[in-house]
């Protein structure tokens, strides 16, 4: 509620002079009009000017199909239709600026879970953890090689550094750093710290500014195809790994980078 009502009112004005045109939003899908649910989602739909260019961008802040509408092809329905909606929610015209958006996905790190959560986790979703980045990578999403911590969602929690930071979309090997730090800038100012200012959160600061630096250099931010490494890791060797590894997933998909001599794009 909180972030939804910045799409409105007095806070709007000084938000989108911050970060540009913006829309946060949640959507309930259902099998047809006034009928059962069968999905929903939030997100924020951010627009972007970087060197001459307008790009959207989305954060894709959950997604979910009930168990009761699995398997039949809901969840590939709905984040197509919310893709596509992408432009029409920062009222840009179809054949305007109407490439395809961006989309960013934050997920659990499986190798940052200790075991009783992974498995808590797995039982409350109904989805094996590394099941979800399968299902995750088989529609594009690369992970973002960046030190990614989300801040704090409100005063009485922490901020989160177990997650994995994804982006479907970007059709290439690197990220570039000076478009991440605008999305960023204004996922964290919008939907994390709800007009709060990004300077009064370290955790955000931080991340902001050595992004600030990689553009400034022209330092592009590495992106990582888990496709192959996930492939071969079986139920067994999932839970081998989570036992033993002491690093993050971003790690382990460098480590095998290195081991196979080939890259995941």
């Amino acid at each position: 509620q909180a972030c939804l009502a910045l799409n409105r009112g007095d806070a709007r004005a000084p938000l989108r002079a911050g970060y540009g045109p913006y829309l946060e939003a949640c959507v309930i899908a259902r099998d047809e009009p006034g009928g059962a649910m069968v999905g929903g989602a939030n997100l924020i739909a951010l627009q972007h000017e970087i060197d001459g260019a307008t790009i959207l961008t989305a954060n894709l802040n959950y997604i979910f199909v009930p168990p009761s509408a699995r398997g039949l092809g809901w969840f590939s329905r709905l984040l197509d239709a919310l893709t596509a909606a992408i432009p029409s929610m920062l009222a840009i015209a179809p054949g305007d600026a109407a490439r395809r958006a961006l989309v960013f996905i934050e997920q659990n790190d499986p190798l940052r879970m200790e075991a009783d959560d992974y498995a808590s986790e797995s039982a409350h979703s109904g989805i094996d953890q590394f099941d979800r980045l399968r299902i995750w990578a088989a529609r594009d999403a690369r992970v973002v090689d960046f030190p990614y911590v989300q801040p704090a969602l409100s005063d009485d929690q922490h901020a989160d550094d177990g997650l994995v930071y994804s982006v479907m979309g970007a059709g290439g090997a690197t990220l570039d750093s000076c478009l991440l730090a605008s999305h960023l800038r204004g996922f964290f100012g919008i939907s994390v710290l709800k007009g709060a200012p990004l300077a009064s959160d370290p955790v955000a600061s931080r991340q902001l500014d050595a992004l600030a630096i990689a553009c400034r250099q022209h330092a592009p931010v590495p992106l990582l195809d888990p496709r192959t490494a996930l492939r071969g890791l079986d139920a067994g060797s999932a839970r081998e790994l989570v036992r033993s590894h002491r690093g993050s997933l971003r790690d382990w998909l460098r480590e095998n980078l290195h081991r196979y001599g080939r890259k995941f794009t």
